[in-house]
């Protein structure tokens, strides 16, 4: 018998990093190019084998609201939340400065760590280009997270990421009971 999963994981992320672009390539497999501000939380599902396990997971996906000022209202929101995706946008640095901050918030709320994995979103704007491949795996590795570059747009690697993170929430799940 097929073993399943069904897991919440939180994007996280400071806003205008491409969090809901990706969830929306993800989970409907299209490309919006219409900025649309988060407001609070909104949430995807999606069905997904991880072919290296043989296992089929629902990822409940919940794209949280990026802007400071939406902080209070993010903190119910982590609630259950079994794995994130922490995007930052490699043509602004701040962004990637701050995924410490989104990493801290988060497990502050969960009162516990749970497995992230660091994606360098946006990597189809090579020419603007701030933050280096080097730089992102060099913190991913430091804070024993797996690193992805992505592209929202282009679907680079959109489905690696949330494959990566599930399969990493599998193995968290065993290695807990």
């Amino acid at each position: 018998m097929p073993c399943e999963y069904r897991f919440k994981a939180v994007m996280l992320g400071d806003g205008a990093v491409g969090k809901t672009a990706l969830t929306t390539r993800f989970t409907q497999e299209f490309f919006d190019s219409d900025y649309k501000r988060t407001i609070g939380s909104d949430f995807a599902i999606k069905k997904l084998r991880v072919p290296e396990l043989d296992i089929d997971v629902t990822l409940q996906v919940w794209d949280l609201a990026g802007q400071p000022r939406f902080e209070v209202v993010r903190q119910g929101f982590y609630r259950g939340a079994r794995g994130g995706l922490l995007v930052y946008d490699v043509t602004r640095r701040r962004t990637f400065l701050n995924i410490q901050h989104w990493k801290e918030e988060c497990f502050k709320n969960l009162e516990r760590d749970i497995p992230l994995v660091v994606v360098a979103n946006k990597v189809d704007l090579e020419d603007s280009r701030i933050v280096t491949q080097e730089e992102g795996e060099a913190w991913a590795e430091e804070n024993g997270h797996l690193y992805v570059e992505s592209s929202a747009l282009t679907g680079e690697n959109v489905e690696a990421s949330f494959t990566a993170l599930s399969k990493i929430m599998i193995e968290d799940s065993q290695s807990r009971s």
